[in-house]
């Protein structure tokens, strides 16, 4: 930053004062009769008001003390520049300082924005202070290692100045003193700092090649702490594949983050962080960055599926990783002799986490794709055979136990056929209520295939012809059928006398409560017989009502989400989101309430099964009717419906 002083009027006062002395180098204490007042102010060029007190005792104690102001301050040499109005201040480093600041100037991308008066551009009292200015060696100097985060995140910790100025990373310092670095830092040990990475005169952003933070220069920043692992590194196919022009090759940063530097090797409890997987698999489980070198995700694949790869997914990292088997620095081909895994290394690998292990053991896994190791043959032939058996025997028990089941459905309706009926549905609610089964079943399968892409069953489909144009077109026009079936028997329950019977006698009352409550005193051995209830149960009116609002919930979210272009500018701008999860979340809870709930009542339900079969034809059987309703009940249910003069509702 270049100070430019705008005077105050207070200094002019201090002029006449001292103009009587003869004209020559002004003295500390000149300068400190003004500045050594703690109130005095000034607002500099770029508009930054700022105190201009100098303490004396902390100049004393700086790297430049026993200097004089005018050897740092230029452009005031006389005591007719008080209160320097014609004559700005300026910084004189560069005169001592030659060196570094043409390092600055001409290498620097902070330099590079002084000289081309970029006004946020930082100077040297920026970084290293001003009066109070000490050897970056000091523990107390602004620029030592444990205070260069809070000296650098005057600027980097602005989120808005680094996207204004073409960095963007965020949160840069906020990472770093979460990094194993910082940590190092703070417990007195070696650990890397801003400028042990970007250097401090020479700083340049990490899209120049001749960065030290370059993808191929930052291995040469890392070889300051770590020469080992950077050696076996540029010997490894990662390193040798940068060095020769591959930006798709990983360098350090990329697997161990940058200003977030963590270790690889750290656990949470006994289980290694999931982390040391997923930096492998963005590389190796990328189809299309794969095919470029000639290689495939067959490893990747493969290892998800092991013992090893299955603990690292499910528990986050409770088994070996990439790196475990193979040299995280030097990952050489399984048939090079230095690799861990070649044949003769493999045992001593396997053998870190198992121990000592015979030569079978250490051979019983491979990562390849191809038929090209002993016992793979061998291997495809046991895994078809299994699959046919399970495929022909859990089939067979399927459609065994699927007989017995159709069987005592057959059973059930021929022995209805012979008693006496009590009609439950007319043909037209049955046809109504069929088309809403086959619709919401459709809707539930291919709503939920949109949002879990991954399931087995979903893949399935997609296999057999399901692209996602054929799952959109089926997937609304039952959308548009079931809600056409809804609207049809909403009208009827409005202008049919039955249908009006029917809703007045859905409106829940006082009685539901007590049939509940008696239902649940009869459940747990506290009533002897099970209460009886009228035309329609609690459960059933409480599914009637749960359909019409799941219904209307569900259309017109469905509405926004098939027509997004046609809301109207005016609403708010959330409203598809908040209609997406509506839709997501009430399709969960209609598919769970008919699975457990309405699935239960119609066919687990001990009194039902195999299955209630008035969905089918119509009616029940008169001792069925007997059972669960009350006299008065079976008596309105067993009229016409056409003798009904008016809908009152029976209880």
């Amino acid at each position: 930053m270049k100070p430019l002083f705008i005077p105050l009027v207070a200094l002019c006062l201090v002029a006449p004062a001292v103009s009587a002395q003869p004209k020559n180098e002004m003295k500390n204490e000149d300068c400190l009769r003004c500045h050594g007042e703690k109130d005095l102010e000034a607002v500099t060029d770029r508009g930054k008001k700022l105190t201009l007190f100098v303490d004396a005792k902390v100049l004393g104690e700086s790297a430049h003390a026993g200097m004089s102001c005018t050897d740092c301050h230029g452009g005031a040499k006389t005591f007719e520049d008080v209160p320097h109005a014609t004559t700005p201040m300026t910084l004189r480093c560069a005169e001592c300082h030659t060196d570094e600041d043409k390092l600055y100037r001409e290498k620097d991308i902070h330099g590079y924005g002084y000289r081309t008066k970029n006004p946020r551009a930082p100077y040297c009292n920026d970084c290293h202070g001003g009066h109070n200015i000490l050897p970056v060696s000091s523990p107390e100097s602004v620029m030592s290692r444990d205070k260069q985060p809070q000296t650098c995140g005057k600027c980097h910790g602005s989120e808005k100045l680094n996207e204004e100025e073409g960095i963007f990373k965020r949160n840069l310092i906020t990472r770093y003193t979460a990094s194993v670095h910082w940590r190092a830092v703070t417990e007195k040990k070696k650990g890397a700092t801003c400028t042990d990475c970007h250097g401090f005169h020479t700083i340049l952003p990490s899209s120049r090649s001749d960065s030290t933070v370059s993808i191929t220069g930052v291995a040469n920043v890392c070889n300051k702490c770590h020469p080992d692992e950077v050696q076996h590194f540029n010997k490894g196919p990662h390193g040798l594949s940068l060095i020769n022009g591959s930006h798709d090759s990983p360098t350090c940063t990329t697997c161990h983050g940058d200003h977030d530097m963590t270790s690889l090797r750290s656990r949470v409890g006994d289980s290694k962080q999931w982390a040391a997987t997923q930096v492998c698999v963005w590389c190796h489980g990328n189809y299309r960055m794969m095919v470029r070198y000639g290689l495939d995700t067959a490893p990747v694949d493969s290892y998800m599926k092991d013992f090893h790869g299955l603990t690292q997914r499910g528990t986050l990292g409770a088994s070996a990783t990439c790196a475990d088997c193979h040299d995280a620095h030097n990952s050489l081909p399984s048939d090079h002799e230095q690799s861990r895994m070649h044949i003769s290394n493999r045992g001593a690998a396997c053998g870190q986490c198992h121990g000592q292990v015979s030569d079978s053991f250490a051979r019983s896994f491979s990562h390849k794709a191809a038929l090209d190791y002993p016992g793979k043959k061998l291997e495809d032939i046991i895994s078809l055979i299994y699959v046919l058996l399970i495929v022909v025997s859990v089939g067979g028990m399927l459609a065994y136990n699927g007989l017995i089941w159709f069987w005592a459905v057959r059973c059930k309706y021929r022995e209805q056929l012979t008693h006496k009926h009590i009609n439950r549905l007319t043909p037209f609610e049955v046809v109504c209520h069929f088309i809403l089964f086959i619709t919401f079943t459709t809707l539930t399968v291919t709503g939920f295939a949109l949002k879990y892409p991954d399931a087995f069953w979903v893949q399935w489909l997609f296999s057999i012809g399901m692209t996602e144009r054929v799952r959109a077109l089926i997937h609304r026009s039952s959308a548009v059928l079931m809600t056409v079936d809804v609207v049809v028997f909403g009208f009827y329950m409005l202008l049919e006398k039955r249908g009006r019977i029917m809703l007045v006698e859905f409106i829940p009352g006082w009685r539901d409560f007590k049939e509940f409550w008696y239902h649940l005193r009869f459940y747990c051995g506290l009533e002897k017989e099970s209460p009886r209830s009228g035309i329609f149960s609690f459960a059933e009116k409480f599914e009637f009502w749960a359909l019409a609002w799941g219904t209307i919930v569900m259309v017109v979210s469905g509405i926004i989400l098939w027509f997004p272009k046609m809301i109207p500018g005016s609403w708010p701008p959330w409203v598809i989101n908040v209609a997406r999860i509506i839709h997501f979340y009430e399709a969960v809870l209609a598919a769970l309430a008919i699975l457990i709930w309405h699935g239960f009542q119609t066919i687990w339900h001990p009194a039902e099964y195999p299955m209630n079969t008035s969905w089918l034809t119509g009616y029940i059987t008169a001792e069925e009717a007997e059972h669960r309703f009350e006299t008065e009940a079976i008596e309105h249910m067993s009229q016409r419906a056409d003798t009904h003069e008016t809908p009152k509702k029976l209880y």
